[in-house]
């Protein structure tokens, strides 16, 4: 790269760097009214568009990782498994999430700092027969 190069790399940095912090310099009327070059002009686009890329990589980390800890079904409720944070599951009729990580044996209602209720079950439905009749 040529010395002429370099240095208008090092006044694009300078600008940029000036962007950043608000502009909050103090500018004379004549150093306002400066043209910028075509080069400096994009070579700003691309900075600014480049920190752009940045942050936004690091929020779809954040929403993947969101996403990835969201509610999940996992079945009828099986004593031998260990349930995680966010897990679902259904227990004598009821719907239960898991509040913390829950370690095998502990049954959803036997403990409210591991388990909520998330849906009653309903007694009048659970009596009746696949008939649509009651249970005698």
């Amino acid at each position: 790269m040529t010395d002429e190069g370099t240095e208008e790399l090092a006044i694009i940095a300078a600008r940029a760097d000036e962007i950043k912090t608000g502009l909050d310099a103090a500018y004379t009327t004549e150093e306002l009214q400066r043209p910028l070059s075509r080069r400096m002009v994009h070579a700003l686009i691309a900075a600014t568009t480049a920190a752009t890329a940045a942050k936004l990589k690091t929020l779809a980390g954040r929403v993947a990782e969101l996403e990835a800890g969201g509610v999940r079904y996992v079945g009828s409720f099986q004593r031998a498994l260990e349930y995680r944070k966010g897990s679902v599951t259904t227990f004598d009729g009821s719907m239960w999430i898991a509040l913390v990580n829950v370690p095998a044996g502990v049954q959803p209602g036997s403990n409210a700092a591991f388990w909520q209720l998330s849906q009653k079950a309903n007694p009048a439905r659970a009596n009746r027969r696949k008939d649509g009749s009651n249970d005698p």
